[in-house]
């Protein structure tokens, strides 16, 4: 049912706020997972004099594990990836699900470019959305490998066994690369999209969806109590869908005086604006709201955001390509006749 008008705006920073918990769970899985077990061995350890945190840092790790029973026995370095990645493929099917109606001809919200669409081999007209459809199944079909993991892993004994090893390592594998085909078409599929705002600014002022500010200013301006103010709006709204007509000041007045014995201290105008759907944006400036200045504010906060996960990635991302080339320096320090063949080394 209609709800409440906002923007375009307000939604896709929704969106954004949730990714971004999204990302700082992945964020935190990445760190979770990037410790080295090396040197904890079979179980305990080792004899030899094995320096654990310089061989972790050679390898591009941020640390080594402490415990090395842990280190052979915890799963939990893929369970939190996967769990965070399962989180984030269900925010994903949610919004595709809004995508994917918003992209109805009974909605017309939204027009993906021709890329991203299907024809019919038998309905010239027909402009299938099928990018979002590849989006929402790849998302449920890594979110069902993320579960068939969970459910094997479930009940096993915390050791070094094979149930929680090779055979699950396919799996674990497949699920990030379909989450990752699926935030990819994702993202494409929206770069390139258009939306519908004049059909959307329309729908803003239909179904009487604006009526809540009515009740809100009749409690601010008239010092009604919100259930009596509920009640007064809510009878105008059964008596206009009735009678097929726009809910207006002579209908508010009518009803007022039928419930509260007299007419509600507004004006014309201040009813027209009530139910002005700029307006009720407009006037909802609190943190969070839709209003333009918390809109902007809110914009430079995910862009802001934005640019510290990108250099979280720059900077992990170049960490693991260099690993490779200190570890070798590191081997040609102990052998210096071998530094002639550093740069034929793959």
């Amino acid at each position: 049912q209609p709800a409440q008008p906002t923007t375009l705006a307000h939604y896709l920073l929704a969106m954004a706020e949730v990714l971004g918990r999204d990302i700082v769970r992945l964020r935190r899985a990445f760190e979770g997972v990037n410790h080295s077990p090396l040197g904890a061995c079979a179980i305990t350890t080792t004899g030899f004099p094995i320096d654990r945190a310089r061989t972790a840092a050679l390898l591009g790790f941020d640390t080594p594990t402490t415990n090395s029973y842990a280190s052979i026995g915890a799963i939990d370095y893929f369970t939190e990836m996967l769990a965070s990645t399962s989180v984030m493929l269900i925010n994903v099917g949610r919004f595709v699900q809004d995508f994917l109606l918003l992209a109805m001809q009974e909605f017309d919200g939204i027009r993906l470019s021709d890329g991203y669409v299907q024809t019919s081999s038998i309905m010239p007209q027909k402009r299938n959305p099928v990018a979002l459809e590849h989006v929402r199944i790849l998302a449920s079909k890594a979110l069902g490998q993320a579960t068939g993991v969970f459910i094997s892993a479930h009940n096993t004994p915390f050791g070094d066994i094979n149930d929680v090893e090779d055979d699950l390592q396919p799996l674990i594998a497949n699920t990030l690369r379909d989450a990752t085909r699926s935030l990819s078409l994702f993202a494409a599929a929206l770069s390139t999209a258009t939306f519908n705002t004049e059909t959307l600014r329309r729908r803003a002022g239909e179904g009487f969806i604006t009526v809540s500010e009515l009740t809100d200013i009749l409690v601010r301006r008239d010092k009604l109590a919100f259930r009596t103010a509920h009640q007064i709006v809510a009878s105008c709204v059964r008596l206009a869908h009735e009678r097929g007509v726009a809910l207006s000041y002579d209908l508010l007045q009518t009803v007022a005086c039928g419930i509260i014995n007299r007419p509600v201290n507004l004006t014309p105008e201040e009813v027209t604006m009530a139910l002005d759907p700029e307006n009720f944006v407009k006037v909802r400036g609190i943190l969070g709201g839709p209003a333009p200045r918390e809109t902007r504010r809110a914009v430079a906060l995910e862009r802001d955001q934005e640019r510290d996960d990108e250099q979280w990635y720059k900077t992990r991302k170049e960490a693991l390509e260099s690993y490779p080339q200190r570890l070798r320096t590191a081997v040609y320090s102990f052998n210096p006749t071998s530094e002639s063949r550093q740069g034929r080394n793959p």
